[in-house]
């Protein structure tokens, strides 16, 4: 008999088709991203989900379909997207971005004139790189020094999440994660969403980057590399390669910034381990 979805428009598939290791290892070629055998029904289940809205119920036919041609190209990019947990929120671990503001205070004090120069790795639908422009602006105003300069370079391999992030519209829900004294950024759209000020957005850009093509990056030095949330996706060998493919576009002083729980135990040649409360962060000597 045949089984039927809850809204009655496609099959169920068959699971037992359901092919583990040819997924997983397309991913890891793909885009670097290791999925353990224990998360197999994750990995599963967000395929079918895809599969479903499509009118798919056949994982071998979704298969022929991510695999070619330029339709192949853009549905793996949406399926991508599903793969890749985008929850986020602003100013998201207060610690590091503390980290950043004593870094950039430091040298305010030292310099009348500098460009700050910072990457936010895995960006996301945008929150990241949108907290550090509203503090580093912040800063700059509260320091009066108009020879003072900061860009933010945001990348990420999802493009939706990207095309979210260029928009910038968020959930009014998302404005308890700003504290007071950044919400004059902030401009209501409806009583629903709200956005970002002209003056915040126009000082980041965003890009589509894959970290396992990090040796084709055009080499550009940065004061800060923010990278949170992104090498958990990766084996450990992985995430070694990326360290120390970022340690490439650091400027002398310049720090690395982790998230707390990625690999503590990482020792690199030039690379001082930064001691700062509850935070993960490498300077380049």
């Amino acid at each position: 008999m045949k089984n039927y979805s809850n809204e009655g428009l496609i099959f169920l598939p068959d699971f037992k088709l359901f092919d583990y290791e040819e997924w997983s290892q397309l991913l890891e070629k793909r885009v670097g991203i290791t999925i353990p055998k224990e998360r197999e029904l994750f990995l599963q289940t967000k395929i079918w989900s895809r599969m479903r809205e499509l009118g798919i119920s056949s994982f071998s036919e979704y298969w022929q379909m991510v695999k070619n041609g330029i339709t192949g190209n853009l549905e793996w990019s949406e399926l991508l997207d599903r793969l890749t947990v985008h929850e986020t929120s602003f100013f998201r671990h207060g610690p590091s971005f503390k980290l950043v503001e004593n870094d950039f205070n430091n040298i305010l004090e030292n310099k009348a004139k500098f460009h700050y120069k910072v990457w936010s790795v895995s960006c996301s639908t945008g929150e990241e790189p949108y907290s550090l422009a509203m503090m580093l602006h912040q800063l700059k105003i509260k320091a009066e020094k108009n020879n003072v300069y900061y860009g933010i370079t945001a990348t990420d391999v999802s493009k939706p999440a990207l095309m979210q992030a260029e928009n910038c519209f968020y959930s009014k829900e998302k404005v308890k994660e700003i504290d007071l004294n950044y919400r004059k950024y902030l401009t209501s759209v409806n009583s629903n969403i709200f956005t970002i000020d002209e003056t915040i957005k126009d000082r980041v850009a965003f890009g589509v980057f894959n970290l396992l093509k990090i040796e084709k990056m055009p080499t550009i030095k940065f004061d800060i590399i923010f990278c949170h949330n992104v090498l958990i996706y990766f084996s450990k060998g992985k995430k070694i390669k990326i360290l120390e493919g970022l340690k490439r576009f650091l400027k002398k002083g310049g720090l690395l910034v982790l998230n707390p729980t990625d690999i503590g135990s990482w020792k690199s040649q030039g690379m001082t381990r930064i001691t700062y409360k509850r935070t993960l962060a490498y300077k380049l000597d």
